[in-house]
């Protein structure tokens, strides 16, 4: 079935370019008003040129209505005059009066019989109304009016008197006028489509900008941006969501791919380090079965394989919690009580070293609170202790003092880990979180470490809206501080009073 003519039209349109419809609608409106305009002014000017003419014959009528006696016989005079007069007496032929070079221009009127003689017209001057006649001249009309003729004798009209313009000159005019709005019309249409083409152009610049800037954009390069317009515009609104729309692709796709460079060096990383356990217990295990183990020395390789087994089960405890943590598992949240975990955390550094002074206070020096609150999930936030206090025992000398102080900083509670060991430098401070990072030669895999202590506390911190960071110890050292967000309870409640500070 094929399509019909005005589908074919409209598929043709929709195909067309934004711009060619606008400026073709322009157009189309500018053309389709001056036609309007031109059309009444035309029937404007014809009415006023038309209703002069009727004025000339209403005034003729007066002056030529003078009482007759007799009529005049037909004539054409000589002297210049438009009007073509035609007298008809009750019994005598009709007479006219006209000047020829008039009914060669215009034509000799046909007038019909417009008023029987001996009648009057039903107006107050007794006379007709002016009509429009046909001429023998194809294409000329006149205007005729008839009145009646009476004598000084008689009341009663004794015939009709009809007298006519050419409407020549009117016609003229209105020719000539026409022919004048059309051309200014054609004139003001195609300078009125030349500047609407410039003008939609110039407006929807900004759009081939954007065509230009996808163009790019499907081509990789996410950089590119919009150069943005005024708000209050559609071109610049849309200029302006592209842009908001670019940035978050953009940061998606960094993210991403920053991912996946984390997820490969990450693998990277692991083989790495699970590959010297493995190497150490798989070479043992091979000297072993050779039989290349004396006696006395067995007991040695068999604690050997078991440390290196332990480790590396110690390892892959700590990849699964990071990746368990990267998969966004729910917590277990309950109220934990930070002064309580970091009084034990106390204890356990004086237990782990004996010659170890370990202190609890507050942020500020004094007595730490009796509680600070927190909704976290226990274990976890045990285990950041744990791996703190762990990283201090391993990486400070014996016997060097540590403080746990913590408080509450606004909606946060804050607990920091002052040591007094060697620290690190300002450079490292900010890589330590990565995974399987070591600040420097000190902190190998031959005095315990494997680079994911701090980034599974970095990791649990975020899971529970925290954040930890790395500061100077005031005097030497290292300061771990974490934060937490305090539950709405504990925000809302008064100051947080104090208790004595455990002996060290």
């Amino acid at each position: 079935m094929g399509i019909g003519p005005i589908k074919r039209l409209q598929e043709t349109w929709e195909r067309r370019p934004l711009s060619f419809q606008l400026v073709a609608v322009i157009t189309s409106l500018l053309a389709a008003g001056l036609m309007m305009s031109g059309t009444v002014m035309i029937g404007l000017l014809q009415r006023h040129l038309v209703s002069q003419i009727d004025d000339q014959l209403a005034n003729a009528s007066v002056t030529l209505s003078a009482p007759q006696m007799s009529a005049p016989s037909e004539t054409s005079t000589a002297l210049p005059s438009l009007y073509y007069i035609r007298q008809k007496i009750r019994g005598q032929e009709a007479t006219s009066v006209y000047y020829p070079e008039t009914l060669e221009e215009s034509g000799t009127p046909i007038i019909p019989e417009l008023l029987p003689v001996g009648q009057e017209a039903a107006t107050p001057s007794g006379a007709t109304l002016p009509v429009t006649v046909k001429s023998s001249l194809p294409g000329s009309l006149w205007r005729a009016i008839a009145i009646p003729l009476y004598t000084s004798e008689s009341a009663q009209p004794i015939g009709v008197l009809t007298i006519a313009l050419p409407l020549t000159g009117v016609q003229r005019t209105l020719s000539a006028t026409g022919m004048y709005l059309t051309i200014a019309a054609a004139v003001i249409v195609v300078v009125g489509g030349t500047i609407a083409n410039w003008l939609v152009r110039r407006s929807l610049s900004p759009l081939r900008t954007i065509e230009y800037t996808a163009g790019k954009i499907a081509a990789g390069d996410l950089t590119q941006r919009v150069r943005p317009g005024p708000a209050t515009t559609e071109v610049g609104s849309l200029a302006l969501s592209l842009n908001a729309m670019l940035s978050q692709v953009e940061q998606s796709f960094e993210a991403r791919q920053a991912s996946e460079r984390r997820i490969r060096r990450f693998v990277s990383d692991a083989s790495h380090e699970l590959r010297t356990p493995l190497a150490a217990i798989s070479g043992y295990c091979e000297l072993y079965s050779m039989g290349g183990v004396p006696q006395d020395r067995t007991d040695d390789v068999m604690g050997r394989i078991s440390s290196e087994s332990t480790r590396m089960s110690a390892l892959v405890e700590d990849l699964l919690t990071l990746a368990r943590l990267d998969e966004g598992r729910p917590l277990d949240l309950t109220d934990v009580d930070l002064v309580k975990m970091a009084d034990n955390a106390v204890f356990d550094l004086q237990a782990l070293d004996p010659t170890r002074t370990a202190s609890l206070q507050s942020l500020t020096g004094l007595n730490p609170p009796m509680t600070l609150v927190v909704s976290a999930d226990r274990d976890r936030i045990q285990q950041v202790f744990t791996n703190v206090i762990g990283n201090i025992i391993r990486y400070t000398p014996e016997g060097s003092p540590v403080e746990i102080a913590l408080n509450r900083v606004g909606k946060s509670a804050v607990v920091e880990f002052r040591d007094h060991g060697p620290g690190i430098a300002d450079a490292d401070r900010t890589r330590v979180f990565e995974r399987f990072y070591r600040a420097d030669s000190s902190r190998n895999r031959h005095s315990g470490g494997s680079g994911l202590g701090l980034s599974i506390v970095s990791s649990i911190l975020a899971a529970h809206h925290g954040n930890a960071e790395l500061a100077k110890t005031k005097g030497g050292g290292l300061t771990v501080r974490i934060e937490l967000p305090l539950t709405r309870a504990e925000q809302a409640g008064a100051p947080a009073t104090t208790h004595p500070r455990r002996p060290a």
